[in-house]
């Protein structure tokens, strides 16, 4: 963990705030920042009515390819179109963890959402869900992957990036933000086994 007392103007931002009926998660961009206050707007669809009040407490997040940095804000003014916190003391810095990762074919509910896991690692997968699907870049999902065997594993996941697939569909790219520490150890061995069947096969040819 580092210290860090910026977010880079133009960054892509997931705000979120906790409420009685679950957290609200809205995808956002930094507009500007001053050394005292920031500023960020919305990033692809416009936020409905005045998602983060005055006076509320936040938490910003920005996912980078090798680290998500996290800082907790306070709202300072709000509108529709715009919400401006107080600049952070702090911003904490998280390096993602590298996994061996596979191609694979494993059922995965998103939601509500019945998709397929396509490629898999120890603190993420690739899925590709039916074109339908409203799920956007830095949502946060909770889903349940199934292995060959064993039973499902509830998981909590941050989407990095949402895209339409070449075969139809879409393709959506998560970071693990949740899972159980037995169950991240029958994912990597899972991973890992069918790596090395893989590898055989390759072997044989």
């Amino acid at each position: 963990m580092e210290e860090s007392h910026e977010f880079p103007v133009g960054a892509e931002v997931s705000l979120e705030r906790a409420t009685p009926d679950g957290p609200v998660v809205l995808p956002a961009k930094l507009a500007s920042q001053d050394g005292r206050t920031l500023t960020f707007v919305p990033l692809g669809r416009r936020w409905r009515g005045v998602p983060f009040p005055a006076g509320s407490h936040i938490i910003a997040r920005v996912d980078a390819d090798t680290a998500t940095f996290v800082a907790e804000l306070d709202v300072l003014s709000a509108a529709e179109g715009s919400v401006t916190a107080r600049q952070p003391l702090m911003i904490e810095r998280f390096a993602k963890r590298r996994f061996h990762r596979t191609p694979v074919d494993l059922p995965l509910i998103i939601g509500e959402t019945a998709c397929r896991a396509v490629d898999l690692s120890g603190c993420g997968l690739l899925a590709h869900c039916p074109p339908a699907t409203g799920i956007m870049k830095q949502d946060i999902v909770s889903a349940t992957l199934f292995l060959e065997t064993g039973a499902p594993i509830p998981l909590t996941m941050y989407v990095v990036r949402s895209g339409e697939s070449p075969q139809g569909g879409r393709l959506i790219g998560c970071d693990f933000m949740e899972i159980k520490e037995m169950d991240q150890d029958r994912v990597i061995a899972y991973v890992l086994r069918q790596e090395r069947k893989r590898l055989q096969a390759m072997r044989k040819l």
